[in-house]
């Protein structure tokens, strides 16, 4: 366990980061877009009640994610920093594959990826020389990021396999819930225990997307070995996840998610169609931790399990913010948009 001193700066802004979230508060935005925006002035978002059209709101919502990821960690105390370090690298990472997947395409280049708002990040001067000179081979050469790097040489021999560009989509969650797993790895004793019931449910998450999806590419077993991360991941066997799924890889996906199924804590696989167990991986998932970052606020404060469970709800409660936006500046019904919400 951490000591008070330690966590002596970062415990209030935690606490304060969870008492301005929205939380089911985010079903109350409603049409129109300009009424939904500036029901945010006085929350946490009030910078996003400033944008004026959805690309704006984009850019506003992962503008208030990194500023938040860069002041958690420099209030953090080493033992958390990683944390901190794998959320934002878990967002990265995602932008490079939307990068390496339109450079597979051949297709026009985004002009604008989330990550471009964190100072940090490499995806802006990556961009930069993928429009000068745009090819597959150079980026790993061009990423100095030890893990960033290691992700994209395993997303391109992915595509290598699978022969199809949405094999960097599918790629991004093994990349991200190996970043995740790995800023556990050098937590100890019950700091362990106690941050894992917060961020595995993320990992699961992943995990069980990526067997889904790789059964929807007919992605060969052997691919599929390669693409998890080639250990026990947050408790699961990534080896038994790729047995069942060769045992499945011809049968119908209900099949493959009933014996995913028992390999699985925190997910439910539930439904008929790809979409419906998809949708429910991604619903029992955030439900879960929500419910662990939620106890992990009621328990003892100073242990990584608190950063951790800051981080969970903040990334959950953007990803509804900026699905709800989308939906409403896009017309959906709330019925439609519902599935979106955790």
């Amino acid at each position: 366990m951490g000591s008070p001193a330690a966590y002596a700066k970062v415990v209030p802004r935690l606490r304060l980061l969870k008492s301005g979230l929205l939380g089911a508060k985010v079903r109350d935005l409603s049409p129109p877009l300009v009424e939904a925006v500036s029901a945010l002035r006085e929350t946490v978002y009030a910078s996003v009640a400033e944008a004026k059209d959805l690309g704006s709101i984009e850019r506003a919502i992962a503008s208030r994610f990194f500023a938040t990821i860069d002041e958690l960690a420099k209030l953090s105390p080493a033992d958390a920093v990683q944390l901190v370090r794998a959320f934002s690298l878990a967002k990265e990472v995602e932008d490079l594959m939307t990068l390496a997947r339109a450079v597979a395409e051949g297709s026009s280049l985004p002009s604008w990826l989330p990550s471009m708002e964190w100072p940090s990040s490499e995806i802006r001067y990556l961009l930069a020389e993928m429009e000068a000179s745009p090819s597959l081979t150079r980026m790993p050469e061009l990423i100095r990021d030890a893990t960033l790097r290691a992700s994209v040489q395993g997303a391109l021999q992915a595509f290598a396999d699978v022969k199809s560009p949405e094999a960097f989509t599918w790629y991004t969650l093994a990349a991200q819930a190996s970043i995740l797993d790995g800023a556990l790895r050098h937590l100890e004793g019950q700091d362990a225990v106690e941050t894992m019931k917060v961020v595995c449910p993320l990992v699961e998450e992943r995990l069980a997307l990526a067997a889904l999806q790789a059964w929807a590419l007919r992605a060969s077993p052997r691919t599929l070995v390669r693409v998890l991360p080639p250990k026990q991941v947050c408790g699961v066997n990534a080896n038994a996840v790729a047995s069942a799924y060769e045992r499945n890889v011809e049968s119908d996906v209900v099949s493959l998610s009933t014996e995913l199924s028992g390999l699985l804590k925190y997910v439910r696989l539930e439904g008929k169609t790809l979409r419906e167990l998809m949708a429910s991986a991604r619903r029992t998932a955030r439900v879960s931790a929500v419910r662990a970052a939620t106890a992990a606020f009621e328990g003892y404060p100073y242990t990584p399990a608190l950063v951790a469970a800051g981080l969970v709800l903040l990334w959950i409660d953007l990803d509804n913010l900026r699905a709800a936006l989308i939906g409403i500046g896009l017309g959906l019904t709330p019925q439609e948009l519902e599935p979106a919400l955790a």
